[in-house]
C-alpha cells in the first residue's frame, strides 16, 4: 500500500523553509525551488520511523507530542550510531538492531537520517502542527 504524508499547519502559518532531499511520491515531495517539504513519500520512511521511535507513519494524524516524541527518538538513535565501537562493523550493528526490516527501507531512513531529524525539529516547534497520512 502506498502512503504520503503531509504536514498540515494552522491557517496563516507558513511551512518552514527546509534543506532536505527526503524521497517524494507522484504527488509529495519537498519542493527544492521554494526550501520547503510540505510532504513526502511516507512509505519508505514507515517501517525505519516505526522501528526507531515506535510510532507508524500509517497514523491517520500524528499531533505535536507524536511529534516531539518522533523527533527526539530519531536523535536518540543518530547518537547511537555516533557511540558504536568503531571497531565493530556498522552493518553488523544495523542488522542486529533491526533484524527483519526490509532492506531498502533500511537504506532510505540511514541516509536521510540527518534531513528526518530536521524536517521533524522545524515542524514538532510550530504549535498546531500535524502530520497527516494519504493512502
Amino acid at each position: 500500500m502506498g502512503l504520503d504524508n503531509i504536514w498540515q499547519l494552522p491557517e496563516g502559518i507558513e511551512p518552514p523553509r527546509l534543506t532536505v532531499r527526503l524521497c517524494g511520491g507522484m504527488l509529495s515531495g519537498p519542493n527544492s525551488d521554494k526550501q520547503v517539504c510540505t510532504s513526502f513519500r511516507g512509505k519508505v520512511y514507515s517501517d525505519f520511523i516505526e522501528e526507531v521511535t515506535g510510532f507508524t507513519l500509517y497514523e491517520e494524524v500524528l499531533g505535536t507530542e507524536e511529534l516531539e516524541s518522533i523527533l527526539s527518538s530519531l536523535e536518540e538513535f543518530k547518537q547511537e550510531l555516533e557511540s558504536v565501537d568503531p571497531g565493530y562493523p556498522l552493518l553488523i550493528y544495523i542488522n542486529n538492531r533491526f533484524g527483519d526490516i526490509d532492506k531498502d527501507y533500511l537504506d532510505y531512513g540511514l541516509s536521510d537520517l540527518e534531513d528526518l531529524i530536521v524536517m521533524f525539529a522545524a515542524y514538532a516547534k510550530i504549535p498546531g502542527a500535524k502530520l497527516k497520512s494519504w493512502y
